[in-house]
C-alpha cells in the first residue's frame, strides 16, 4: 500500500497511473500532495531511472539520471541505520526537484512508511502534526523551527530527524543538542542518491559514520573517495577535503574553495565555522585578487559588524586566516540554500 496523509492507496494505482487523477479530484493539481503523487507514479512507471536536478552548489544545476534500483538500495541503507518500521510516519517537506525530496518518498515506498506532506517552506513544523517518527530537513528549516515556540515543540516530538544540504553552525548545533529526539547531520550529494553517511548530533562530537555497505578513503589530493557499489557503479572521488578517523571521517571543506594566499592554503568553511562561534548573523568567506599574495581571504557579511565583535571573532583564527577586508553584501545561495561559492567569488574576485 501507499500511505499519504492518513489515506492509503493500492500500489496498482501508481503503476496504472490512477493515483494522480484520484488525488487531483480531492486536492487539485497545484497541491504539493499532487506533486508527490506524480513522483510516485513516475517511480512505478516502466523506466529504470528518474530525472533529478543537482543542487547547483558547484555550478549551474543540471539534470542527471538516478537508477531506481540504486535509489531503493540507498533507501534500504538509511531505513536499516535508523531502524524505521513499517507504518512509521515520515514528514515530506523538501522540494521534489532534488534528490533529498525524492528519496524521502522512496524510503516510504520501500518500508511502507506513512507520508505526511507539508508544502516546502522555511518552517515545515509550523503546521506539521506531533509525534512524527522521521523527518528530513535542511539547516535553514531547523533554524526557523527552533525560533518559534510551537514549531520547536512539534520538532522536539519527532523521534528521528536528519539534517542535510548544508553546514550546521555552532549556534544551531548547540540548540539542536537540547532536543530529546535523535538528530543526525547527513553527508552526501545527488550523485550518491542522497546521503552515504550520518553524524549523530550530540554533546560528543562524533564524525560522519558511513552507512552499511559504504567505505571511504582519501585521494592523493586529500579528498574523500566513496566506495558504495550498491548506489554508485564506480568509485566516486569528491572535492571534499577530509580526514579519515577510526570510525568514519571528518569533512574540512571543498578543495575548489581553497584560497591560496601567498602559498598558505585557507579553507573558507573552516574559517566560517570559527567565526560563527561569535558572529551569529549570515557570513561567508571568499577570495579576491591580491598583488602581494596572489589571492586573499575576505569576509562577506549581510549585516554591519562592529569592531569589538570582529576582534573577538578573529581571536579564534590564526594569523593567516584573518580576512583582509569585510564587505557588506547579500550572500548568494543555491536552490537548496547552500552558499553559492562560484557566484560569490565571481562577485568579489576582481575587486
Amino acid at each position: 500500500m501507499i500511505y499519504i496523509n492518513d489515506e492509503s492507496y493500492p500500489i496498482e494505482f501508481a503503476k496504472e497511473a490512477k493515483l494522480c487523477p484520484h488525488i487531483a479530484l480531492k486536492y487539485g493539481k497545484d497541491s504539493f500532495i499532487y506533486k508527490t503523487a506524480q513522483f510516485i507514479e513516475e517511480f512505478y512507471n516502466n523506466k529504470s531511472y528518474v530525472e533529478v536536478l543537482t543542487s547547483g552548489s558547484t555550478g549551474k544545476p543540471k539534470s542527471i539520471r538516478a537508477e531506481k534500483q540504486r535509489m531503493l538500495a540507498s533507501a534500504s541503507m538509511t531505513v536499516s541505520f535508523l531502524r524505521l518500521k513499517e507504518k512509521n510516519t515520515v514528514l515530506l517537506c523538501m522540494p521534489l526537484e532534488h534528490i533529498a525530496g525524492k528519496m524521502v518518498i522512496v524510503r516510504a515506498l520501500y518500508q511502507n512508511l506513512k507520508i505526511i506532506t507539508q508544502k516546502p517552506s522555511a518552517n515545515p513544523f509550523a503546521t506539521a502534526p506531533q509525534n512524527l517518527d522521521f523527518a528530513a530537513i535542511t539547516p535553514m528549516q531547523a533554524y526557523c523551527a527552533l525560533e518559534d515556540e510551537h514549531s520547536r515543540k512539534i520538532m522536539a516530538s519527532c523521534r528521528k530527524i536528519i539534517i542535510g544540504g548544508g553546514f550546521i553552525d555552532k549556534n544551531l548545533y548547540e540548540k539542536l543538542i537540547t532536543l530529546p529526539c535523535e538528530i543526525y547531520h547527513s553527508y552526501g550529494m545527488t550523485e550518491t542518491l542522497s546521503h552515504i553517511a550520518l553524524k549523530r548530533i550530540s554533546k560528543e562530537k562524533y564524525e560522519f559514520k558511513p552507512l552499511p555497505g559504504v567505505t571511504v578513503n582519501l585521494s592523493a589530493r586529500g579528498t574523500l573517495v566513496i566506495d558504495a557499489p550498491k548506489i554508485c557503479s564506480q568509485l566516486l572521488e569528491t572535492n571534499d577535503i577530509a580526514e579519515i578517523t577510526d570510525n568514519g571521517f571528518i569533512i574540512k571543506g571543498r578543495i575548489d574553495n581553497v584560497i591560496n594566499s601567498g602559498g598558505i592554503k585557507l579553507i573558507p568553511e573552516e574559517i566560517e565555522e570559527k567565526l560563527s562561534l561569535v558572529i551569529k548573523t549570515p557570513i561567508a568567506v571568499t577570495a579576491r585578487k591580491s598583488s602581494k599574495f596572489g589571492e586573499e581571504a575576505i569576509l562577506i557579511s549581510e549585516q554591519e559588524l562592529n569592531e569589538t565583535l570582529l576582534n573577538k571573532a578573529y581571536q579564534n583564527l590564526n594569523k593567516y586566516e584573518k580576512p583582509k577586508a569585510v564587505i557588506i553584501n547579500k550572500i548568494p545561495l543555491t536552490a537548496t540554500n547552500k552558499i553559492n561559492r562560484a557566484q560569490l567569488k565571481a562577485l568579489f574576485f576582481k575587486i
